[in-house]
């Protein structure tokens, strides 16, 4: 096999890398997959959206990979892959005053609406990880782990990978599923020191067994009321310069866990490092917050405490001459709101198909990988602009509760563009519908005045600019934002230009509603995302629905 010269080889079997083996391997390609370390492993990146599982969903159907689409649902990870995952039926915010219990009136509770195609879960990654690289290897991929490659060739007929123990691979092209150490990127020169990005992050985490749900803790009478807890999908406690998630692996009827993924993130600029140990600075953190302390009591720490340095980092390209850096190798901002797997999911679909054809014509001019290549430059930005304002945004509850209005509406919609795709090619059977998402205008790309919901991100990037500096104070920046909102085009499910109104629950009459308003009362170009029709979900199987 050492002889062999591969179609393919992927660096790295995390979640991207035996992703893309496993859909190449299945189109009938020679993949090379290659793993520094070992599976099962420990990975972050745990809790999914409903772009990423409908993702996981389209990946499945388009190329034939129906391991993929056991990922895309709950129920359908307890039933084929693993017992242990937790359920995202919500995404819950609790703002924290230092030193003062959590105000009942200051979170934010919002359950997504139910769909049949796909749902969230809270993913031990462990599992997931060997499970899609298994997925892999049953459709013909050569994985090797423990094998570290330390140099590599780009030549105009191939590559070459040599490992540290002396042995030589060959492929016709080289795509790199590694991370922010990738051996391609600090090659090639593509890493800048200093990243041209706006966030500055670094987090601790690990996992937890042993404390009580947050709803439990709460008077019956402080709870939203709403059709779903807290518990019930990923918490968020937002405190002024950070950011505490709590992802139960728990929280499912089926699930045999009892481990809880716990991190802090921190905002570099208000928490620079210090130079102690993770776990002693979490706890002073959470020891200033009575209510996160609370919340936390009796918790058993089951793996050890990770500390990170500053969390973005960026290529200046990710395409070259036979090869294509996939997305956590690309760049990186924070995991608030779950934005990693999304891009991680979203390139494959767009990297797929065109590495698929450039293999078929034995042609991988960088041109052919434009798109993908712009894609990932584009979600990278509109990433860092949403993270950066949300960290502004933390400063007090004002402006948070307008700034997450502003992210919300636009996940929102986000996820109507996957839904709508979805749709069109069960009505018309067609994979080559999927190939819609690539025609879809990339973030930050309409010009001003083409699309309200990109004027609302660079008002508000402008209006926290202005706060930033000192022209208005938070309350005038919060008022603004929240004008903004009340006379925007939008659905009619929410007051959204409300600040009272904070927990939404999309039933389904409200996704009725929205879909009617869609149709009937929106304007272009928001009215181009409704151009479906709902009677074709009935052509799922049974065991397709979520």
């Amino acid at each position: 096999m050492d002889s062999q010269t591969y179609d393919v080889a992927i660096l790295g079997a995390g979640i991207a890398g035996s992703t893309l083996a496993a859909i190449l391997s299945r189109q009938g390609f020679r993949v090379l997959l290659l793993e520094k370390g070992a599976h099962p492993r420990f990975a972050v990146g745990e809790a999914m959206q409903p772009q990423s599982s409908m993702l996981l969903w389209i990946l499945g159907e388009r190329f034939d990979v129906p391991e993929l689409q056991h990922l895309s649902c709950t129920q359908k990870i307890l039933r084929h892959v693993t017992r242990n995952v937790g359920v995202k039926k919500t995404f819950g915010f609790l703002y924290h005053d230092e030193g003062q219990p959590q105000d009942p009136n200051k979170g934010h509770l919002l359950v997504p609406p139910p769909t049949p195609l796909a749902s969230e879960s809270h993913l031990f990654r462990s599992d997931i990880d060997h499970y899609v690289v298994k997925a892999a290897i049953k459709y013909g991929t050569d994985y090797r782990e423990r094998t570290d490659v330390v140099d590599f060739e780009l030549n105009d007929d191939g590559v070459v990978l040599r490992t540290a123990a002396g042995e030589e691979f060959r492929a016709r092209y080289l795509c790199d599923g590694t991370g922010h150490k990738s051996l391609v990127a600090e090659r090639m020169g593509l890493r800048p020191e200093v990243p041209p990005l706006r966030t500055q992050s670094r987090t601790i985490f690990t996992h937890m067994r042993g404390f009580q749900r947050y709803d439990d803790i709460m008077a019956p009478h402080e709870r939203p009321g709403l059709t779903r807890g807290y518990y019930e999908g990923t918490l968020h406690h937002v405190i002024d310069g950070g950011w505490f998630w709590i992802i139960r692996f728990d929280n499912v009827p089926g699930s045999e866990s009892d481990l809880t993924s716990v991190g802090l993130t921190l905002d570099m600029r208000k928490y620079p490092q210090r130079g102690i140990p993770p776990e002693q600075e979490f706890w002073e953190v959470v020891n200033r917050y009575p209510s996160i302390a609370r919340h936390l009591q009796g918790a058993e720490v089951t793996r050890p405490w990770v500390g990170t340095g500053r969390l973005q980092f960026t290529a200046t390209d990710s395409v070259g001459k036979r090869f294509f850096l996939l997305s956590h190798a690309h760049g990186f901002i924070d995991a608030l709101y779950s934005r990693g797997m999304i891009n991680t999911f979203e390139t494959i679909h767009a990297l797929a198909p065109r590495l698929i054809q450039a293999l078929k014509d034995d042609d991988f001019d960088p041109a052919r990988f434009e798109y993908p290549r712009k894609l990932q430059d584009a979600m990278l930005a509109d990433n860092d602009r949403m993270v950066h304002n949300s960290f502004r945004s933390f400063a007090n509850f004002e402006t948070w509760n307008a700034f997450l209005r502003v992210w919300l509406i636009n996940i929102l919609f986000g996820d109507l563009r996957m839904f709508r795709v979805c749709l069109k090619y069960l009505e018309s059977g067609d994979k080559a519908d999927f190939a819609l998402l690539d025609a879809d205008p990339l973030p930050l790309e309409p010009a001003p005045g083409e699309d309200p919901l990109e004027d609302m991100r660079r008002f508000t990037d402008t209006t926290f600019d202005r706060w930033e500096a000192g022209e208005i104070d938070a309350e005038q920046a919060a008022t603004l934002v929240f004008e903004l909102l009340g006379r925007s085009p939008l659905p009619p499910i929410h007051p959204w230009g409300d600040p009272a109104a904070h927990h939404t629950d999309v039933l389904p009459e409200k996704l009725k509603q929205m879909i009617a308003w869609g149709k009937t009362e929106a304007k272009w170009p928001l009215n181009r995302w409704f151009d479906f029709d709902l009677k074709y979900l009935e052509r799922l199987r049974p065991d397709e629905a979520a």
